[in-house]
């Protein structure tokens, strides 16, 4: 009998007991030290929730600011907890003055009077409840307050959030503030402004009067301008107003003293499809 084919076949591999004990306790040490990890920083991670984003569809934007408004800027990383968050972080508000919060942040924030959520008296003087990214609170009186008095608050969502305002003497004949007759209201550059065909300037047309100003607050991640004329090639570009480059969450004040009834076009220099209208009267 030949015996030829009795080596022809592949010798067949079988786990042994002792080598299978070995791999299933690898795995099993694997996942005790993964419990382990993750027992010790379930906690800082609960208490460290990534930032809180859009979670609702913003309404129609506000009117803009009138005179008498103190206003400050939520700041564009203001959710990373160490980061600036309020500007100015100790305004100076004329008694009778309202507030008035822009978000230029990506996250929702608050500004809530009150030391945190353990303050008895929290909202009581002011709260401009979520504030979406991008859009401004609605314009805030405040309660109870007198000249001296300083008012500490916080952001509901963001707690190491905080600012203060003081409240100041109004000055004489009434008016909040030395300039406030001539105050026009604001003018946003909008979040997500620097993607073509999206939304930019706010309100657009803008209505001013001849000598009256404006903050112009740049709610974007982006720097922007708001610059008179049609784009760079036209010859009376930036005559009549321009704003410089304004950073993202920085706000400028212009005032239209060299600008003459009728409509005037303005655009964004680093983005020249951003336009807009200026309405004069």
């Amino acid at each position: 009998m030949s015996h030829e084919h009795e080596h022809d076949a592949e010798p067949i591999l079988r786990t042994s007991p002792a080598r299978m004990a070995r791999g299933l306790a690898i795995i099993g040490i694997t996942l005790a030290i993964a419990g382990t990890i993750l027992m010790f920083t379930f906690h800082s991670m609960i208490a460290n929730p990534p930032p809180v984003v859009l979670i609702k569809k913003p309404g129609p934007p506000p009117a803009p600011a009138v005179a008498g408004v103190t206003q400050i800027t939520i700041l564009q990383g203001a959710s990373v907890q160490g980061a600036p968050s309020y500007d100015p972080a100790d305004a100076k508000v004329p008694l009778g003055n309202k507030l008035l919060f822009t978000n230029a942040d990506t996250a929702i924030h608050t500004a809530t009077s009150g030391t945190g959520a353990s303050d008895p008296n929290m909202g009581k003087v002011f709260d401009t409840t979520f504030v979406n990214p991008g859009a401004k609170s609605k314009e805030l009186e405040l309660k109870g307050v007198k000249v001296g008095d300083t008012i500490n608050y916080f952001c509901q969502v963001h707690p190491f959030m905080t600012g203060k305002i003081s409240i100041t003497a109004a000055a004489a004949g009434g008016a909040a503030t030395g300039d406030s007759s001539k105050h026009a209201g604001t003018l946003t550059i909008l979040q997500g402004a620097s993607v073509q065909g999206a939304p930019n300037y706010d309100p657009n047309p803008l209505k001013v009067k001849v000598g009256e100003e404006i903050d112009v607050v740049n709610a974007d991640t982006a720097p922007h301008t708001a610059t008179s004329g049609t784009g760079a090639s036209d010859p009376n570009s930036g005559k009549a107003f321009d704003t410089g480059i304004i950073e993202g969450g920085k706000t400028v004040h212009v005032t239209f003293n060299n600008v003459k009834p009728g409509e005037i076009p303005f655009y964004c220099q680093v983005h020249p499809f951003m336009t807009g209208k200026l309405t004069v009267s």
